[in-house]
């Protein structure tokens, strides 16, 4: 997202290791017993993203009375599909008013059966947190207008990234898909078969059927 800015580079580090240390890794340890990993939450890349639509990019001037540069290809109105770098996350929406759709979409985990089917579509309202799990696959639905920022909080365990940089810990192990993924749960950008499973939802399309093998 273009839109974005780290604020871990313009001082706002202290602030950010606060609200992971009594906030996100406190939080953490009472949801997520079941994920060691985020037993031990103790860094984090903070960033805050902004998404708006196309007609409130085009409105927007610059000195020369020029349009501002229209990203709305690059992701501004939404986000694809994904999971993120992190053990979990804190999503915060900061605002801005009149900001319509754009709700945070949630399929499964990554590694699952069922990582691609649709489990919950949260409605962002300014001053809402959502807290997360990192491999927990979600995408930001197109907003239809207005602008909305966020303020995102990756909260990493530094001796498990370490470790599994060197293959030293277990990945989650990835099971086989279940049934036919939904369309709004697949991923242009991070799917590699996602042409191939766009095409079932072509009408008229027909699935393939393997035959069966007699021996």
């Amino acid at each position: 997202n273009k839109l974005g800015l780290v604020v871990n580079d313009m001082g706002l580090e202290p602030i950010m290791t606060c609200i992971v240390e009594r906030l996100i890794a406190p939080m953490c340890k009472a949801l997520y017993r079941q994920e060691e990993i985020c037993s031990a939450l103790d860094h984090h890349h903070s960033f805050v993203v902004r998404y708006r639509t196309k007609t409130c990019a085009s409105s927007t001037s610059n000195d020369n009375g020029q349009a501002a540069n229209d990203d709305n290809d690059d992701g501004s109105s939404g986000l694809d599909m994904h999971h993120d770098a992190s053990e979990a996350t804190l999503n915060i929406c900061l605002g801005r008013d009149n900001f319509t759709s754009g709700g945070l979409r949630f399929c499964g985990h990554h590694g699952d059966a069922n990582h691609r089917k649709t489990q919950l579509v949260q409605s962002h309202l300014k001053g809402r947190a959502i807290l997360h799990l990192g491999r927990h696959r979600h995408g930001a639905d197109n907003i239809t207008s207005g602008e909305r920022i966020n303020l995102i909080v990756w909260a990493r365990n530094s001796a498990y990234r370490g470790a599994a940089a060197f293959g030293n810990v277990k990945i989650h192990p990835v099971e086989k898909e279940l049934g036919v993924p939904d369309k709004l749960c697949l991923s242009k950008s991070n799917d590699r078969d996602f042409e191939e499973k766009m095409k079932l939802f072509v009408p008229g399309t027909k699935r393939k059927i393997r035959p069966k093998l007699t021996f």
